[in-house]
């Protein structure tokens, strides 16, 4: 023992278990509280107990269950990945909404994959995917949740903007990698090959389309200017989140609005029970916005709410 040191006492070390054990006694609570678990409340929190003890003490990767017949491969240093581990879908209710939308054989665009949860989903659905992750190691797993269901992808380690070329990327930060458009702030980066969704998608349609880019989503869109503008993607799905576009693009999420509403796409947003409502007017940040050509809560175009 060090010079002036000394041993913990026991309400210090009681003190550092219960510091340690708190966000997994509220990450048990919520497991039990879901109202996806409703039916397996029990099971649901073994899983999450069993996932704790594997993958973040003893450092391994281990499966969780996604959709009805699939799985994800979960590492200890992933971090939007353990929502899975949580519920399934993990996302909730944007991930059940797609299941209730999409159909075998139709086509899933999903822009800033991470390793996978919404293509995994989709093709459990019996969807096409395409699939963008410019961060090698996320893009690996990425191919590695593929193959370990069996499923074949059209997958792209590339960044998706508003034209073909390069930018920098940050790295290290998982879920939370972004595109970095000033020189200065990329110390530390990496340079990406950029595409535009429109030279891949070329004349197909597309069913579904996710964007969660972490604040650059509108340079996505911009993009996809021509397939928005003839309505080939039919329903699709776009991070609204505070801070990130102004973070990454210097602007609010107001630019993404216009350039969807400028090409006839109602903006909505689900409800606590998954149920689509029209948002009219300025869009606050919050959660994600979903945009189709047509009102998707069953009401008139004409009408407004």
């Amino acid at each position: 023992m060090a010079v002036g040191s000394r041993e913990p006492t026991i309400r210090q070390r009681a003190g550092r278990v219960l510091f340690r054990a708190a966000p997994l006694a509220y990450r048990v609570l919520h497991v039990y509280r879901h109202p996806l678990n409703r039916q397996h409340r029990v099971r649901a929190v073994g899983r999450l107990v069993r996932f704790e003890l594997v993958c973040s003490v003893l450092g391994r990767p281990t499966r969780v269950p996604l959709g009805e017949r699939s799985h994800l491969t979960v590492y200890a240093d992933e971090t939007n990945a353990r929502k899975s581990v949580n519920h399934n879908p993990p996302n909730w209710p944007e991930m059940a909404f797609w299941q209730q939308r999409l159909r075998p054989g139709d086509l899933f665009v999903d822009v800033g994959s991470n390793i996978g949860i919404y293509t995994v989903l989709a093709q459990d659905l019996g969807a096409r995917t395409i699939s963008f992750e410019p961060d090698r190691r996320n893009c690996a797993r990425l191919l590695e949740n593929l193959g370990s269901n069996g499923y074949i992808g059209e997958v792209h380690n590339k960044a998706v903007a508003d034209r073909p070329g390069v930018l920098r990327l940050t790295r290290g930060l998982d879920s939370f990698n972004h595109l970095l458009l000033d020189p200065p702030a990329a110390a530390g980066a990496v340079e990406v090959e950029t595409v535009a969704l429109d030279s891949v998608l070329g004349d197909r349609c597309a069913a579904g389309l996710k964007v969660d880019v972490e604040g650059a989503e509108r340079l996505v869109l911009a993009g996809a200017e021509r397939a928005l503008r003839e309505q080939r993607i039919a329903l699709l799905q776009c991070e609204w989140s505070e801070g990130m576009a102004e973070r990454t693009l210097g602007e609010t999420r107001d630019a993404v609005a216009a350039l969807l509403r400028a090409h006839g796409y109602v903006l909505h947003r689900l409800d606590d029970q998954g149920r689509p409502f029209v948002l009219d007017g300025d869009v606050p940040p919050g959660k994600d916005v979903f945009a189709a050509p047509r009102r998707l809560d069953g009401q008139p175009d004409a009408a407004r709410r």
